[in-house]
């Protein structure tokens, strides 16, 4: 009984998980891992997602952009720390299959962007984070618009209908402030930095 029981709740949790990347439109495959000089190895993936963040109150979703990142290190140790600021740290391109970027289009949002911070990431585990501003998105079925996040200002709008297939790379550079002063050696020893190159993933326009 014990066994069934156990059975239904795990079958539960997956259905659970299932149902929330629903939301998921675009996914990249991970990157090469990279390892720094102390043996922090780290790899990632791009993601993005139409939905309504806790605090974004319109009628039609938000284009989300999001960062997934994983240690990946060969030996267990003390947990990787990232500085993650997207608005420096994360460019971008979005190219049609002639190399051409979709046409800019005015329009306007409302939100805040995503401020850097430090990132604590055990060993084996995996971290999604937001790189987009809030507020962003289109009505379902206009297409995407997203908004990356200060000082970068990244912008791109594929408008439903656009006959070109476009696809998005980007290149995920992490370093260290310069007024950063760890506590001790350890903790220098477990700050990754170094740069992800994103695989290309194509941008499918949802249907409405």
């Amino acid at each position: 009984m014990r066994a069934i029981t156990l059975f239904v709740l795990l079958g539960a949790r997956q259905f659970c998980f299932a149902g929330e990347e629903t939301n998921i439109v675009a996914m990249s495959e991970w990157s090469t891992p990279v390892a720094s000089s102390d043996g922090q190895t780290l790899r990632g993936r791009m993601l993005i997602a139409q939905e309504h963040s806790l605090a974004h109150r319109v009628a039609w979703p938000e284009t989300a952009f999001y960062l997934e990142l994983q240690n990946v290190s060969g030996a267990v140790g003390a947990p990787m720390q990232i500085y993650f600021d997207p608005g420096r740290s994360l460019q971008c391109e979005v190219l049609d299959s002639y190399g051409k970027s979709p046409p800019s289009v005015g329009g306007a949002g409302s939100g805040a962007g995503i401020n850097a911070c430090w990132i604590t990431l055990p060993h084996g585990s995996t971290i999604r984070l937001r790189a987009s501003m809030y507020g962003y998105g289109r009505k379902p079925g206009d297409g995407f618009l997203i908004q990356m996040s200060p000082p970068s200002r990244q912008r791109w709008d594929i408008q439903s209908g656009d006959p070109n297939a476009y696809f998005m790379s980007g290149t995920l550079t992490v370093t260290t402030p310069l007024d950063h002063v760890a506590r001790n050696f350890d903790a220098t020893r477990s700050i990754w930095t170094g740069t992800l190159e994103l695989p290309k993933m194509n941008l499918l326009l949802p249907k409405p």
